[in-house]
Parts: structure tokens; sequence; C-alpha cells
């Protein structure tokens, strides 16, 4: 395992996109598609797709649109401005508990590791029970709430002891070097951008322990109408998936430069992110897991209503395995 440490003093600036979405046409003709894309190196294997031109090898006509947060790119496919999104299992699972339509149809990347809790220490705060009372910063709705949840619970608090402050990645750089909030919790590469700007001054605080109670799953979710009317553009897109996975496993250094490129990072950073990621494309039992907990953490915290009927049900509703059953059968492991 990387260390925390090494990662953190690392000096590359970080390119943060906008909210706008960002057009790129691809070389190739084919099915047109548009994907919403999220920012940092978690979303390495659909990078990968992009820059490799796999998408168009399996005949598919991608254009990007970039987003800051999964939960916006979310938002396009749930608006059908996109037909496929990057993004995390909470936007989704809130989704789905509002009664919209995504679908879940890859599982491609897992991790525990890249998330962080970072502060700035002239404000007085080195250690988590510094954070009691203070203001931390993150995305409301997204797996960096639930894992600042969790991240409080490891180190004896609620969410109720901190003043949580809504905003996205770019912001919360600006906001804790600043000191209009005391910390932030969100990705390791936001950590290094407020380090680039602020030096020894940002820290980032203890989380050993964090992945005995938490981790995130990085999900490729199209609207359940592209999944009705076209299965075979999910099969074409599923594809892709299996093979930047491959191209990563068999050519890392060059998987490294397209990632590296598209997030606007160095190539060791861009190494080091890709290490915290466990990579492959897969639908499990896990997954739905992982939804269910996060889904009554939600409902107890009042960020979800009540649902009537049978979370478990709902989400393994939301998984489309039959692309990848198709293509790679032993990568599917779902209960009925």
């Amino acid at each position: 395992m990387i260390s925390r440490r090494n990662f953190l003093q690392t000096t590359s600036g970080l390119g943060l996109a906008a909210v706008v979405p960002c057009v790129v046409v691809p070389a190739h003709a084919g099915t047109s598609i548009t994907v919403a894309e999220s920012e940092g190196h978690g979303w390495a294997v659909v990078y990968t797709a992009d820059a490799a031109g796999l998408w168009a090898k399996n005949g598919l006509e991608a254009s990007v649109a970039k987003f800051t947060a999964g939960r916006l790119a979310l938002d396009a496919v749930l608006t059908e401005n996109a037909d496929f999104c990057t993004t995390t299992q909470s936007p989704t699972l809130l989704a789905l508990m509002r009664g919209l339509e995504p679908r879940i149809v890859a599982d491609f990347s897992r991790s525990s590791r890249e998330m962080l809790v970072a502060a700035n220490r002239t404000l007085g705060v080195s250690e988590p029970s510094d954070l009691k009372g203070r203001k931390i910063a993150t995305k409301v709705g997204t797996s960096g709430h639930f894992f600042l949840n969790q991240w409080l619970a490891l180190h004896g608090m609620t969410l109720g002891d901190v003043e949580l402050v809504n905003m996205g990645g770019p912001e919360m750089v600006t906001a804790v070097v600043r000191g209009d909030v005391d910390a932030f919790a969100w990705d390791w590469l936001t950590a290094i951008a407020a380090q680039n700007q602020a030096g020894e001054d940002i820290v980032v605080l203890d989380r050993e322990g964090i992945e005995e109670i938490w981790a995130y799953r990085l999900i490729l979710v199209a609207h359940s109408r592209l999944v009705e009317e076209s299965p075979e553009t999910i099969e074409m897109a599923v594809q892709s998936l299996l093979d930047a996975e491959d191209l990563i496993n068999t050519d890392r250094s060059q998987a490294i430069e397209h990632v590296a490129e598209r997030t606007a990072t160095s190539i060791d950073d861009t190494s080091t992110g890709m290490d915290l990621l466990d990579i492959g494309v897969i639908l499990d039992d896990g997954l739905v897991d992982v939804m269910v907990a996060e889904a009554e953490w939600a409902i107890g915290q009042g960020i979800s209503p009540e649902y009537d009927g049978d979370l478990r049900a709902l989400f393994r509703g939301a998984v489309y395995e039959d692309a990848l059953q198709k293509l790679a059968p032993e990568r599917v492991n779902l209960s009925s």
C-alpha cells in the first residue's frame, strides 16, 4: 500500500474541470453516445477507454461531458442529457429511492483508500478530535458525505458534532486554504491541490481502520430507457470497459499516460492514484450490500425519506447484468 505521507507530499498540480460539459469528438463513427464523466483517478478505466479509442473499437462514437462530481454526472443521465455516466453508489441509491430509474451496468473499480479528511493546521486542527464543533466541507449526497460519517464514527464523533458545509471539490481547496472551513472530506487529489497552495499548513488526519467500515464502488450507469431500447449499446459499452481493464493490466505505463493526460496530473501522481484502486469489471452482491447499508444510514440521517419497500430488491433490480453476463459470465455473482 502506498504511504499516505509520501503521496500527499507530492508537489504536482491538479487540473480541475468546470461543471459545464466539454465535448470531445471521436475519430471514428459508430453508434453515438454521450458519457458524463466525473473527475479523479478513480475513473481510470473509463478514461482509458476514451483515450485508447476503445469505445470506437467496439462500435461507439463517444462524446465526453465532464463534471466535477459523480452526482452531477448522474443528473445528466437522469435528465437524458447523457447516455452513460461515471458515478458511485451514493447518488445512485438516493436517486432510486426517489423513484428515478438509473441502471447500473458495470462496477469497474472499488476503493477504501481514495477518500480522506484534510485540515488547515493554522486553525488549530491537527488531530481528528480537534474538529468537534468545526466546519467540514463535503458534497452532500455523495460518497464523500458517507465517508465523512464513517470517518467521524471511527473517531468517536457523529455528523451532529460538526458543521457540515456543502460544496464541490474545487471550492473545498479555496475554502480550506482561506480558512472558510476547517477541513474537507474528499479525495486525495484535492488534498494535494490544497497542499500545493498552502504547503504544510494542510494536513491529512488519521484514517487508520477506515477500510473496515467504508468503501465505495465506481460504477457505469445508464438510463433505463437506453437499457430497454438498446441493449446492444450497453453490451458495446461494457466490452469497452473490459478492454480498458485489459489494457491497464497488460500495458500499465500506457494507461497511466492516458489517465495523466485526462486528469492533468503527473505520471507519478497518476500511478499513485491508480494504485489506490481495485480495478476489475464485475457485478456482485457486494455492491448491493453496500447500497443497502448506506441507504439505511441516509434514511436515519434524514438525507432520504423512508422507503416502504424492500431496499435490497430495489437495488438488485437496478443492476442490469445481461451485458456482462453475456461477455464475461464469471464476473457476475448476483443473488436472484
